[in-house]
């Protein structure tokens, strides 16, 4: 997955788990720079970041 297309974008993310989540892609973090040796995408969902990793995303589309 090229997660770094999405940075600085609005998303919607499906996670493996079933869970659908909105929010502003504010950072994307490569695999060399995390300690999770992962990448994953720093997210804004209602004011909240979470990271999500790589491997949690079934699947990612900008709107």
């Amino acid at each position: 997955m090229k997660l770094w297309e999405f940075n600085r974008t609005d998303v919607v993310i499906t996670l493996k788990n079933g869970v659908i989540v909105r929010g502003f892609v504010e950072d994307y973090c490569d695999a060399l720079d995390n300690a999770e040796e992962m990448d994953s995408l720093l997210v804004d969902v209602n004011g909240t970041l979470y990271e999500y990793f790589e491997d949690e995303i079934l699947s990612i589309t900008e709107v």
